[in-house]
């Protein structure tokens, strides 16, 4: 990894997507070590960047990309916490895992092996799901931590063949009037919250 590039050797430069572009690898077929593609990683740039303070909590962290994304887009708001939860301990790729390791700000990163349908519930100014991609997954995801959610939820694989479970369970949320989708690029869509769920 160019670590000059992504701002090790120069003073603060941590607030910058073009500082991303390491992940990446074109087109989406091949893509990187975020495992999105541009416009996808884009918008979740963009509702990260836009969360002033509070725990942005992410499901489904695999090679950690993702997790990168959401230290560099929360830079510098000390208040923000990036909580990253995976069932898999480990971020499997040297590149992410030196970056998150070196980053001089990692305390506000919590990376974490642990079940996302049993964990402790914490209060949420934003949620990332892109975890467990079966119908009954990510149900299980969101039934767990919506009532906690005081702000955006961005989804990945909405409308993705591969991932049949994610698009039924998330349509029919929306058409239940839980939440509404408000932005989408590519299969990673931002959703509104529109009530808690009932239990």
């Amino acid at each position: 990894m160019n670590r000059d590039f992504v701002g090790f050797h120069h003073g603060n430069r941590y607030v910058d997507f073009v500082q991303l572009l390491w992940l990446f690898n074109s087109p989406r077929e091949t893509r990187n070590i975020i495992r999105l593609d541009l416009h996808e990683a884009g918008l979740l740039y963009k509702y990260a960047s836009k969360v002033a303070a509070g725990n942005i909590l992410e499901i489904g962290r695999y090679w950690a990309g993702s997790t990168v994304l959401l230290a560099v887009a929360t830079h510098a708001k000390d208040m923000t916490k990036v909580i990253s939860i995976d069932c898999i301990e480990g971020c499997h790729d040297p590149d992410a895992d030196d970056w998150l390791n070196e980053y001089p700000w990692k305390n506000r990163i919590d990376i974490r092996v642990d079940n996302s349908h049993t964990m402790e519930n914490l209060p949420l100014s934003m949620l990332f799901v892109d975890g467990d991609h079966s119908y009954e997954g990510i149900k299980k995801d969101f039934y767990h931590h919506w009532n906690y959610l005081h702000g955006p939820c961005l989804c990945h694989d909405y409308n993705e063949l591969t991932t049949p479970g994610v698009t039924k369970f998330i349509d029919e949320f929306v058409k239940d009037g839980y939440a509404e989708i408000i932005e989408q690029e590519g299969t990673m869509i931002a959703l509104r919250k529109l009530k808690d769920y009932e239990i």
